[in-house]
C-alpha cells in the first residue's frame, strides 16, 4: 500500500509533471507527499554558510509554489522540505531510507536537461540505487 510518496523536485518542467501525478496518484490512493529540493554545494564551500539560507528561500519560492497551490485545489497533503547537500543522489537516498516511503516519483530529466540522455544523471542514479520503487515520469 503506497502511503508516502518521496517527490524530489528541481524546478524544472520535467519535475512539475512528476509532481502532478504524484498529486494524482495521492489523491486516488490517499497518500501524503512530501517534496524535497535539494541544494548542491561544492566542496570549499560551508554547508550552513549564510548565502546557503538565501538559496533556499528562493528555491523554495520556485520549487513548491505550484505545488502547493495544486495540491491544495486537490485537497492533498503536501510536506516541503530544501535539503542541503554535496551529492543530490546520496541526498535523495538517504531521505528514502530515513522518511519510510513507499514510492519515489521524479521527472526524467531535470535542469541540465541532456536531450541525448534517456534519464538525467540524477534520476539514473536514485533508479539505479534505491530499494524502493521508483516512478519516472
Amino acid at each position: 500500500m503506497i502511503k508516502r510518496v518521496l517527490l524530489p523536485v528541481d524546478g524544472s518542467s520535467f519535475s512539475e509533471k512528476a509532481g502532478e501525478y504524484a498529486i494524482y496518484l495521492a489523491k486516488n490512493l490517499n497518500a501524503h507527499i512530501i517534496v524535497i529540493h535539494v541544494i548542491q554545494v561544492g566542496a570549499t564551500q560551508k554547508l550552513d554558510s549564510e548565502n546557503i539560507e538565501m538559496k533556499k528561500l528562493r528555491q523554495s519560492d520556485l520549487c513548491f509554489k505550484s505545488l502547493k497551490e495544486k495540491a491544495v485545489k486537490e485537497a492533498i497533503e503536501l510536506e516541503t522540505k530544501i535539503l542541503v547537500s554535496r551529492t543530490i543522489v546520496d541526498s535523495i537516498l538517504e531521505e528514502a531510507k530515513d522518511g519510510d516511503y513507499d514510492l519515489i516519483v521524479m521527472g526524467s530529466r531535470g535542469l541540465s536537461g541532456i536531450k541525448k540522455l534517456v534519464l538525467g544523471s540524477v534520476t539514473g542514479g536514485v533508479v539505479k540505487k534505491s530499494t524502493i520503487p521508483v516512478l519516472v515520469v
